[in-house]
């Protein structure tokens, strides 16, 4: 079994917000159930998978019923940071409609959702190639080829 906090680790070598830190250090159970959250709505990414991505739950702690590669937790951890970005983004999405037109332009906020949005894409790029990648080093294992 893999646990999920493997793959929590994973993710947050790349998410850099002093919220969910704060939330790691102040309440573990908090953190840990909000990165449930983004590993479960993540999983959804990750199409081809060709282990089981069933879970379970013991003690409080949730697992994945089989060990995953290194590889299929990669892309399960940068499916995580998708779903946490893609929170950020629309949440500076939601701001635009309380500014003024002048507030608007003086932030410079329309610049910061237009890069905002093409990181959201090259990371859904990276995501998608990183599949590709993991299921040609696996070819003999998909169903069209007998696996």
């Amino acid at each position: 079994m893999t646990p999920f906090v493997e793959i929590y680790d994973l993710a947050m070598l790349t998410i850099s917000d002093y919220r969910l830190d704060n939330l790691a250090r102040t309440n573990e159970d908090a953190f840990k159930t909000f990165m449930r959250g983004k590993l479960k709505s993540g999983v959804s990414e990750f199409t081809g998978c060709l282990t089981s991505l069933d879970t379970t739950s013991v003690d409080d702690e949730w697992y994945f019923t089989n060990d995953l590669s290194d590889k299929e937790k990669s892309i399960i951890a940068k499916t995580i940071v998708y779903k946490w970005f893609l929170q950020i983004h629309q949440d500076v999405v939601a701001l635009r409609p309380h500014l003024t037109v002048k507030e608007f332009k003086q932030t410079d906020v329309n610049n910061g959702i237009k890069q905002r949005s093409e990181y959201l894409d090259k990371l859904k790029e990276d995501i998608q190639y990183d599949i590709s990648q993991y299921q040609l080093a696996n070819l003999s294992k998909l169903t069209y080829f007998g696996g």
